[in-house]
């Protein structure tokens, strides 16, 4: 039996994009990837995915020809369940061995109970950050939880923790990136490579939804090679990752 991974992209930040990139990542391996995929909202109190999940689910029976469309894709939606912090261990062990990756959305703060106990029931943890020093500083300090409550833990799953850049601006000057990165290389904290960059399109449906594929025309975005490292390192154990890789970069061209 393939073991299930756990995944969260989070941030102790407000506003970085956790919520979306989550959607993102558990739609992109879901529909592109073709893993057997499933999110755990436990961002209490707003339960942003459980609640844009319930926002389309209504669309579809309001709309004949966008619900045709879902049934032509001729795949499931991957369930999205909404619970508490303190609830997201049992239900995130009870998926172990049912699905392929587990996305878990958690709130925007580490003092929440039971947060601890589920970083440790994580594979790996993505911190989104952007250029500014709010941002940076919000970020240090979540890491080095991650490495003194999780990582190395006795029973702790977690393996290691990444941060990248969202919202990246190319036009602006990149010396803060490097400092930045030099900085949290100083701290041991590794970065990505890839680059979300900054875009309006962000605020379309169509970049947020979770029972559709996400469109080629925004893959260009940067999207497309933070997918593929990510399926680098989930799937490092695995001989089927570099195909993996390989399916992100020719799968968008026939969407």
């Amino acid at each position: 039996m393939r073991t299930t991974k756990y995944i969260s992209i989070s941030s102790q930040k407000g506003g970085v994009g956790k919520t979306t990139i989550n959607i993102l990542a558990a739609s992109l391996f879901h529909f592109l990837g073709r893993e057997k995929v499933a999110v755990i909202d436990c961002d209490y109190p707003q339960h942003s995915l459980a609640g844009l999940r319930h926002k389309e689910l209504a669309q579809l029976r309001a709309d004949p020809t966008k619900a045709a469309g879902f049934q032509a894709l001729g795949l499931p939606a991957y369930p999205i369940v909404s619970c508490t912090v303190t609830e997201a261990l049992d239900v995130a062990q009870e998926m172990e061995g049912q699905f392929d990756l587990v996305f878990i959305d958690t709130p925007g703060t580490i003092n929440v109970p039971g947060l601890l106990a589920l970083w440790q029931q994580l594979d790996y943890v993505f911190m989104p950050l952007e250029a500014d020093v709010l941002s940076v500083e919000a970020t240090l300090p979540f890491a080095a939880a991650l490495e003194a409550f999780a990582k190395g833990q006795p029973g702790s799953r977690l393996k290691q923790y990444y941060a990248f850049w969202n919202k990246h601006i190319k036009s602006e000057k990149q010396e803060f990136y490097r400092r930045t990165e030099e900085l949290f290389s100083q701290q041991r904290i590794p970065f990505l490579t890839s680059r979300l960059e900054h875009s309006v399109n962000y605020k379309k449906e169509a970049m947020r939804s979770t029972m559709f594929p996400l469109s080629k025309e925004f893959m260009r975005l940067g999207i497309r090679g933070l997918m593929q490292e990510l399926s680098q390192i989930i799937f490092a154990d695995e001989a089927p990752a570099l195909a993996k890789v390989t399916l992100f970069t020719e799968a968008d061209k026939a969407l």
